[in-house]
């Protein structure tokens, strides 16, 4: 007869957990593989916003990763963030304050360039992606560093 302890039905638990989170973090619509595969990073850019340079940073580190160029695509912010969550974009730019009614939409990077917080009804420079794209938030989040 086999029995089988408590600390083992953990172990084996705990190797399952580890071994489905090894493809973790996930693009459940592939946006990060999209952008490497076609090499195109399709970017929209608020009307009037101009990128500071802590953004022109993190966007050459991130198309420096991927092999993207940018496509730009200007407009008004609520179109641009349309076009994002219809996963027509890949990132948006502008100035977005972290309690913009979007923030249930998609997600805000945190604010380009800044020294200490901002406030979250404080629009800040900051890149927004399609929300549940984590790979793809963290590759972004991991260029502004």
């Amino acid at each position: 007869m086999i029995t089988s302890r408590p600390s083992d039905l953990f172990i084996v638990t705990a190797a399952c957990a580890v071994l489905s989170a090894c493809s973790l973090p996930r693009d459940p619509s592939g946006t990060q593989d999209r952008v490497e595969r076609s090499g195109t990073l399709r970017l929209g850019i608020v009307e009037g916003a101009s990128i500071d340079p802590p953004s022109r940073q993190t966007l050459a580190r991130l198309t420096e990763r991927t092999g993207a160029r940018p496509e730009i695509v200007r407009g008004d912010s609520e179109a641009l963030l349309t076009q994002l969550k219809r996963g027509k974009l890949d990132l948006v730019y502008g100035e977005f304050a972290q309690s913009s009614p979007w923030s249930k939409e998609v997600h805000f990077s945190t604010a380009q360039g800044a020294v200490g917080k901002v406030p979250k009804g404080v629009p800040a420079p900051r890149f927004a992606a399609m929300n549940g794209e984590n790979g793809w938030i963290m590759a972004v989040g991991e260029a502004s560093r």
